[in-house]
């Protein structure tokens, strides 16, 4: 067995052997937050905010970081075909192919998106901070919460972090490019 698939194998029995149930029940629940539903209602609305209040800048980043990871994870899924974990490991079983965490991607694609949002919309240094390291944690207990609950391989998480964090650089570049050229012909 290969090093990622050996460290894949160790990291799914030592979280399963770690498993307790009400850690279970509240891991479900912060799971819920990188769900499709969630991921895609909250986008429409941040969406919506940055149309409603101009930040054009903001909506195109958000639709390319978003739009983006959805259709990158799609195709990966497709081409890659990787079995999820046995569903013994599963604390509920899912079906779908495993590589790479669509929950992992969509997190950082949303949430990382919103961070520097904050990071350039809140004026108190303290809340800017909190609501940029608040994201985070909830983004790192999103992808935790995959693998704890015996639904991906670290490797998936791993590699679902690694796409979201392009699109939302590439997100950050076009939000970005995009101020730069309109205060440039302002």
């Amino acid at each position: 067995m290969d090093l990622t698939g050996s460290l894949d194998v160790q990291v799914l029995n030592a979280l399963f052997a770690l498993r307790d149930q009400s850690a279970v029940q509240i891991l479900i629940w912060i799971t819920e937050l990188g769900s499709t539903i969630t991921i895609g209602g909250l986008a429409v609305c941040a969406a919506l905010l940055f149309a409603i209040r101009g930040r054009l800048t903001y909506l195109a980043g958000i639709i390319v970081s978003i739009a983006g990871s959805i259709v990158a994870v799609f195709l990966l899924k497709e081409i890659v075909h990787r079995a999820r974990p046995p569903i013994d490991f599963q604390a509920y079983p899912e079906t779908d192919f495993s590589f790479p965490s669509g929950h992992a991607t969509m997190s950082l694609a949303l949430y990382g998106f919103l961070a520097y949002v904050a990071w350039h919309t809140i004026p108190s240094k303290t809340l800017r901070i909190a609501a940029v390291l608040g994201l985070g944690v909830l983004i790192a207990a999103i992808s935790f919460s995959r693998l704890y609950l015996g639904v991906h391989y670290l490797s998936d998480v791993a590699g679902g972090l690694i796409i979201g964090s392009f699109f939302v650089s590439l997100a950050i570049f076009t939000s970005e490019r995009l101020w730069n050229e309109y205060v440039t012909f302002r």
